[in-house]
């Protein structure tokens, strides 16, 4: 699917905030509540928009979050990045070309089980080396 200027303004807008209304996305860009309905509907179809998801404050949930950024030691990449994925914590995964080969994205209950992830990605042959950063503040 080729996306013109007003799909790549709806994702911006969706970006920000999916929960908006097709009305308040149609008031924002000039399109009737409709047509943004079909552009979004297309655009899902198409997997364009994979999905929604919500973002939790980070104060509310009382979790420690962090990033880990990660080398891995095997080529192809996909098995390493699977292997993250699936890790309980792990919010996300991202391949990266790069200074480092992958970002996990992480939510844990305390400090203690961040250390335990921490050694079960370090420890992992798939895995070369990694390094975590707590996240302060999400804006």
């Amino acid at each position: 699917m080729t996306l013109d200027r007003t799909n790549l303004h709806i994702l911006a807008l969706l970006e920000r905030n999916a929960r908006l209304s097709s009305a308040a996305i149609g008031r924002e860009i000039g399109l009737s509540r409709t047509a943004v309905q079909d552009r979004i509907a297309k655009m899902e179809r198409d997997n364009v928009i994979a999905g929604y998801r919500a973002l939790i404050n980070c104060e509310a949930d009382q979790s420690v979050r962090a990033v880990v950024f990660v080398h891995i030691a095997e080529r192809p990449c996909g098995p390493a990045l699977s292997w993250l994925a699936g890790l309980r914590g792990v919010q996300s995964v991202v391949s990266l070309a790069g200074e480092y080969d992958a970002v996990v994205q992480v939510a844990v209950a305390s400090t203690e089980e961040l250390t335990r992830l921490n050694d079960t990605i370090g420890g992992h042959r798939l895995i070369a080396r990694s390094n975590t950063q707590i996240v302060l503040q999400t804006l």
